[in-house]
């Protein structure tokens, strides 16, 4: 870059970098050659030279807290904690390095350290209401439900928007305590959709303000229309410009061929959505018909099934981090459907699927409840897992596909597999894995797993801990009430790679469905493995795809009828070596029926590229 190329920052950058050469003992250079290099976008160059300047003057925050700020740019997390320790320790009462320190102790699980310095923070500040907004929305996420609300009511009247009031007031518990408890929380979250509709507050970022823990009221498996439909109208009304409509589709044309498909989400990569999308953008992607874009809400993860899902796309695009922008992103490709596999899993494609930005939208079970939102015109389910009467289920129009719910590609056993001491699991016990997350185990399991624990004295019950360490707190407490002393042979592991997850369910002798919200990714997986899954078929979707799984396989000898029931089946597989070794051998000769389906794969390609418009 010549001198006349050079911007200011530049040439500041390059005035300090040469005093820096001619003064290599003078601290204050080198903290302002620090802030030039972050001004220029050098974080690399920033980081050094911060790093000098706090070595030349050991008893200075200020370069510790620029450090800081540069390791974490940089993605250097570790380092840039250590770095706002050290900032912290000479000068304790810098709200932000507490703030910052907080929000990467969050990233990292440690939720209750975090606490400790989201708390300081605002101690330190006590007019910003940021701090109390982040502590908060951890506390809502540990289910701390209380702690929540008494944080977003001191951020609102510090000033922060209105529009939190909705994540303050809807909120659902994410590990219950008791069947009361979800009884309680569904009650309360009711009203409040009441209490907001009657007098909503005002909304202008919905994805900061509004995001919340909506995503586990599913997990209490009960119909959820109502509560979609409602939540739907609310942040319509609290926020008006979510309604918003693509200039091209004010007018209404029958659409034709080539269809331009867009997949919008953020999981598209090794997540369990990647692998519900993986079959039919295959399959799309050899049709002539239609033309792929992909719209991936943040960068996903980079990993092989990412890569392999770029390659299916004729367009790929991130998001922009704006709502409007995005929404924007999405018009000017002029769609004809945008499909959503999974909305309700993530603030952003919830609130992104409320404006029209194509002729027709749809939605499928990625998260397997209906959306309420008036603008999603189709679902796509699987009939085999659907009930009698489900269409009343939906606020979209039920479309029911043939086969499976999706066409799953078999999953490779790990290699090499190795034994149950690496995991330390006792070889001789039996072992029943409840292989979902934590979330998924209502209140109405605790019985059937007493049941299996009393009935089996060499029985362990394995589970993995959850996201937060605060959950499995609360489920271990639900356990000892519940199941007794048997609660010792409760084995909670820390959550594993997926290849040592594989691992856990090919060494377990039976696993065990969650109900009433039912695994579907764990069921193809622990199949593939030869464990047999012991369900109980829900009255919902949500609680019906591993039914599906084994009508296709003809094989319902471990579908129960009632929650006995349920402990039953398990008993007789864990105890029974005869019945379990048949149950083996049927899963031998029938699971190939269950991957790669091209059934679900042709209906859902054909319903693609024929649809037209939902009728007005």
């Amino acid at each position: 870059m010549s001198a006349t190329d050079q911007t200011p920052n530049d040439a500041e950058y390059a005035r300090l970098k040469a005093q820096s050469e001619t003064s290599p003992g003078d601290p204050e250079i080198f903290y302002r050659l620090g802030t030039a290099a972050v001004a220029c976008g050098r974080q690399d160059n920033a980081a050094r030279a911060f790093a000098k300047a706090a070595q030349l003057k050991s008893n200075w925050a200020a370069p510790c807290f620029g450090l800081a700020t540069a390791l974490h740019t940089l993605g250097q997390e570790d380092a840039a904690i250590t770095s706002y320790r050290s900032a912290l320790a000479l000068e304790p009462n810098h709200s932000i390095a507490h703030f910052k320190l907080a929000q990467l102790l969050e990233k990292k699980g440690h939720a209750t350290d975090a606490t400790v310095h989201y708390n300081a923070a605002s101690l330190h500040c006590p007019d910003w209401p940021e701090p109390h907004l982040y502590r908060g929305a951890l506390h809502e996420s540990r289910g701390e439900l209380e702690d929540a609300r008494r944080a977003y009511d001191r951020a609102i009247s510090l000033g922060a928007p209105e529009g939190f009031a909705l994540r303050r007031d809807l909120q659902v518990p994410i590990i219950p305590v008791s069947k009361t408890s979800y009884a309680e929380g569904r009650a309360s979250y009711l009203r409040a959709l009441d209490t907001q509709l009657a007098d909503p507050s005002s909304i202008s970022d919905p994805i900061r303000e509004a995001g919340g823990n909506r995503f586990f009221l599913a997990y209490h498996g009960l119909d959820d229309r109502p509560f979609q439909e409602k939540q739907a109208r609310l942040m319509r009304t609290a926020c008006p410009s979510l309604s918003w409509t693509a200039p091209s589709c004010r007018t209404a044309i029958p659409l034709g061929l080539p269809r331009r498909i867009g997949i919008a989400s953020r999981f598209l990569h090794d997540h369990s959505i990647g692998r519900l999308m993986i079959g039919l953008l295959v399959h799309l992607h050899a049709s002539e018909d239609c033309q792929v874009y992909l719209f991936h809400v943040v960068n996903p993860e980079d990993d092989d099934l990412r890569r392999k899902i770029e390659t299916l796309a004729d367009n790929s695009m991130i998001l922009p981090g704006n709502l409007q922008a995005a929404r924007e992103a999405i018009a000017d490709t002029r769609l004809d459907i945008l499909f959503y596999p999974d909305i309700g899993m993530d603030p952003v494609t919830y609130f992104l699927a409320q404006a029209r930005l194509a002729p027709i939208q749809c939605t499928t079970w990625g998260h397997p409840v209906t959306t309420g939102i008036p603008t999603i015109d189709y679902f796509l389910s699987c009939d085999a897992a659907e009930p009698k009467g489900a269409e009343a289920h939906y606020s979209e129009i039920l479309v029911r596909l043939g086969g499976l719910p999706s066409s799953y590609p078999r999953p490779s056993p790990p290699n090499p597999l190795g034994s149950r001491a690496d995991f330390d699991l006792p070889a001789e016990a039996t072992i029943y894995f409840l292989a979902q997350s934590l979330f998924k185990i209502h209140p109405d399991m605790d019985a059937p797993l007493a049941e299996i624990l009393r009935g089996d004295p060499t029985g362990l019950i394995l589970l993995l801990e959850g996201e937060d360490r605060n959950w499995g707190q609360i489920l271990r407490d639900r356990f000892a009430e519940n199941l007794g002393p048997d609660t010792e042979r409760v084995v909670f592991l820390p959550r594993q790679s997926h290849e040592n997850y594989m691992r856990l369910l090919a060494f377990s002798d039976v696993n065990l469905d969650s109900f009433p919200f039912c695994g579907g990714n764990t069921t193809y997986q622990s199949l593939a493995m030869g464990t047999p899954v012991v369900t109980l078929p829900g009255d919902y979707l949500r609680g019906r795809v591993s039914l599906a799984i084994y009508r296709h396989m003809e094989m319902l000898d471990c579908v129960a009828t009632d929650p006995s029931d349920f402990a039953r089946i398990a008993l007789r597989l864990g105890t029974e070596p005869e019945f379990r070794q048949a149950i083996e051998k049927q899963i031998e000769t029938s699971s190939e029926k269950i991957f790669d389906d091209p059934i679900f794969l042709r209906d859902a390609q054909d319903f693609l590229l024929t649809v037209q418009p939902r009728p007005a």
